[in-house]
């Protein structure tokens, strides 16, 4: 698969702003599109009277707190290099009518994240029935403006109307930073401990959101693989929780967030004993959304540790007895109606995602696949698998007696032999 390497353009690092191709979006165009409120230019046909009322109002506001024509001026500087920054149909959009839009979605958005007046956590104190558009939940609001690969503006545009407004040269991601840190914790992506802003530059929105998903945990030293095995044996796909736990006697335990430590939501690790771990996942109506996004984000990407964590999840969980086995482990939390809802949405999660399993730079988990399939492979796991975790447990124990009294015989053989003359 293409992968877009980023461009530098007067020291301004350009992602391009996509839309997401037909293979990927299906029959799921209301995951990549805004319900609301539209930002930039490939939705702007949803936008309404109400809406661009609400926009305007952040223009003047911020306008009052600077100069009425400066900021226009300021967007109509910056359209070059924005019109760059999107890789489809910009090109026959009037000069007039893309200002505009920057200007309106760049006001708007800054105060949604910003303010400039009392300098107040804007997602910390702000609830449902204070959003700015009373008829619209925040949450709403949050999904369309954040987490949509196709609902962005560049964050240069934030940049320079923050410079314009505060008249300084401070970064604007500084601002934004730590509420959408706020955000991803209070929808358990991320634990609760404040992370630095991210070193590389963030060209977008949906692009800071990725860069708090980055897996942190170290793969723990395990018993030595047959590398000449693993050497020959392509990445595959991966199997059900539930095999995994009767066929490899692997155990499934919940990883919990700690306050104290940067943990994220990809901190899947394999551990000593064949145990699991996996930090919690809460599902709910905007889990896919945000998953999906990042994935179709990840495709520009030379590493892609969204994709290979959805694609373990996707497999892991893609029917009801497994989503009933990771939930009874604390690892699933779902809002949904039943595990058969759940694991439908699992199973569904990476339609027409494509990906090199076996790019070890690319599928952070792919090494992990291999030490599982190695387990799968004992005869030894296998068999203590299905003692142990076995449906039939009467079958079971009839086997297990059977090796008994074999054992017996085979003694009894053995004390008759010895004591022949």
């Amino acid at each position: 698969m293409h992968v877009f390497h980023a461009d530098v353009n007067n020291g301004v690092i350009i992602r391009r702003i996509i839309k997401v191709r037909p293979q990927l979006r299906g029959d799921d165009d209301d995951i990549y599109s805004p319900q609301y409120m539209p930002i930039g230019p490939y939705h702007l046909d949803i936008s309404s009277q109400e809406i661009e009322k609400e926009k305007m109002r952040s223009v003047r506001l911020l306008q009052s707190l600077s100069d009425e024509a400066g900021l226009r001026a300021l967007m109509e500087k910056l359209e070059p290099l924005a019109r760059k920054c999107y890789a489809h149909g910009v090109g026959d959009m009037m000069s007039e009518q893309f200002t505009s839009m920057l200007l309106n979605d760049g006001c708007y958005l800054l105060l949604f994240f910003v303010d400039y007046v009392s300098s107040d956590d804007r997602f910390a104190t702000c609830d449902d029935d204070e959003a700015p558009v009373a008829a619209v939940s925040r949450n709403t609001l949050v999904r369309d403006t954040v987490f949509l690969i196709e609902n962005q503006i560049p964050l240069v545009v934030l940049q320079r109307l923050h410079e314009h407004v505060t008249g300084a040269t401070t970064s604007v991601v500084d601002c934004i930073a730590g509420p959408v840190q706020v955000l991803l914790q209070k929808m358990f992506f991320i634990s609760k401990k404040p992370r630095p802003v991210p070193p590389q530059p963030c060209s977008n929105l949906l692009h800071l959101v990725h860069a708090y998903f980055e897996p942190t945990v170290v793969p723990v030293p395990g018993k030595k693989s047959n590398g000449r095995r693993r050497r020959h044996r392509s990445t595959g796909r991966w199997r059900r929780a539930t095999e995994y736990l009767r066929y490899a006697n692997v155990w499934f335990r919940v990883r919990e967030f700690t306050d104290d430590v940067a943990s994220s939501v990809l901190d899947v690790q394999l551990g000593r004993g064949g145990t699991v771990w996996i930090p919690r996942l809460r599902v709910d109506s905007n889990t896919w959304t945000v998953l999906r996004n990042l994935m179709a984000l990840e495709e520009q990407e030379e590493k892609r540790p969204v994709t290979a964590y959805c694609l373990f999840m996707s497999h892991v969980a893609c029917t009801s007895e497994d989503v009933e086995l990771l939930r009874r482990a604390g690892i699933v939390d779902h809002f949904l109606s039943n595990d058969e809802q759940a694991a439908q949405g699992f199973a569904e999660l990476c339609r027409g995602v494509v990906m090199e399993v076996d790019d070890g730079d690319r599928n952070y988990l792919r090494t992990m696949w291999h030490e599982l399939e190695e387990r799968c492979d004992s005869r030894a796991q296998r068999l203590m698998g299905w003692f142990r975790h076995g449906q039939n447990v009467w079958v079971a124990m009839a086997v297990l007696v059977a090796l008994i009294l074999l054992a017996c015989q085979v003694i009894q053989t053995l004390y008759a032999a010895a004591g022949r003359p």
